[in-house]
């Protein structure tokens, strides 16, 4: 197995080269006592001033959004938002929702971020805690019309997790101060929290913040395209579609920054759980989300691709096959209809033989994986 980089990789490593310059500098002329001492003092002057230009991004030293810092005090009651279900478990990342009448059989909802308490109030309830960048980075999105949105206002900063772009997502924001094309240091404030969206009350008032990587620059071309109907339209939001955006469980970063051991993307990715496995034809031109898998080297010239996906729809894993398909295909999924979250928030569904198929949904977003652009023969 070997991990494909894309064209950003070059860039991460760009300090390098520059690095290897002095290896000719080092020669030091006969007769000049000291000579090379003030050449390693200019090595070292230059290396060090070249680190405090660009720090290394390999290990992101994120930080909690807000003041709340329960989570490291092992109160999880204090920190975490829940649901009208007043579950603890539902203001966590995961599977951790139902559309069932209570008592829930199984928690098929997924919820792709935390939900985190306010710790500040004004004497009319409203909740006056900074929302804050987690990292340095640029802000790429900026919603300031709840109505557009089930996340109501919200800011979405990207940042460069080594040569590998993550984004952060803050949603459910009160007001926003922030201005798409900023750059922001991690701690600046990027609005203020609040309830803003469908649903929300000023009693459950919580930031809903992501980590997650952004699935296809081109989704707003395949939309339109495709028109695939309700879910994905109406687009009001570009290439930052909530379904265009799919992530990682922001705690254990949180967390491994606290105990001093922060992840790089590779680390953060290998501990994801496999959920199911499918077959798509194999693609003519590149895909942005082949940047993070881990590609086999049979890829090339392949007839067909098996894509390994987390049980939310972030793909891991890949490997080529020479056995052609017509489209894409439920391949293997490791859990039962009785486990909520082997529905795979709704990517595959009981077949009504004790199995599980994609759905409807489950070709759409493959679909929406696989397109390169016009002119791309549909699944």
């Amino acid at each position: 197995m070997k991990i494909i980089k894309g064209g950003s990789g070059q860039s991460g490593r760009r300090g390098a080269p520059g690095g290897r310059r002095f290896a000719g500098t080092l020669q030091t002329p006969v007769g000049r006592p000291g000579g090379s001492v003030l050449v390693w003092l200019g090595v070292f002057l230059a290396v060090t001033a070249a680190a405090q230009e660009k720090p290394p991004t390999d290990r992101i030293p994120w930080q909690l959004p807000t003041e709340n810092r329960y989570l490291f005090e092992n109160q999880p009651k204090k920190f975490y938002q829940p649901t009208i279900s007043r579950r603890l478990i539902s203001g966590m990342f995961g599977f951790t929702r139902t559309s069932e009448p209570e008592p829930a059989r199984i928690f098929e909802r997924f919820h792709k971020g935390v939900d985190i308490r306010p710790l500040r109030r004004d004497a009319r309830g409203e909740p006056l805690d900074p929302v804050r960048a987690c990292a340095d980075g640029v802000v790429v999105r900026v919603n300031d019309n709840e109505k557009i949105s089930d996340y109501g206002k919200q800011v979405i900063v990207r940042h460069d997790w080594g040569e590998m772009p993550v984004f952060t997502v803050y949603a459910h924001l009160g007001s926003v101060r922030a201005q798409p094309g900023q750059t922001v240091k991690a701690g600046d404030i990027l609005g203020i929290l609040g309830w803003t969206g469908p649903g929300l009350t000023q009693s459950r008032a919580h930031l809903h913040l992501e980590v997650v990587f952004q699935i296809n620059p081109k989704f707003d071309e395949w939309v339109k395209g495709a028109k695939p109907g309700r879910l994905w339209e109406p687009n009001r939001h570009g290439e930052w579609h909530g379904l265009n955006l799919m992530g990682i469980d922001p705690v254990p970063l949180l967390q491994a920054v606290h105990d001093g051991k922060p992840k790089t993307w590779r680390e953060a990715l290998a501990v994801q759980p496999g959920g199911f496995v499918v077959n798509v034809p194999a693609p003519r031109e590149r895909m942005a989300w082949t940047d993070w898998v881990q590609v086999e080297e049979n890829c090339g010239g392949a007839q067909s691709w098996q894509i390994e996906m987390t049980p939310w729809g972030l793909p891991l894993r890949v490997k080529g096959s020479a056995i052609p398909v017509a489209g894409p295909e439920l391949v293997a999924n490791p859990g039962r209809p009785n486990e909520g979250k082997y529905y795979c928030r709704g990517l595959v569904e009981p077949d009504g033989q004790g199995g599980m198929r994609l759905s409807k949904f489950g070709r759409q977003y493959l679909e929406m994986m696989m397109f390169t652009g016009e002119g791309t023969e549909r699944l």
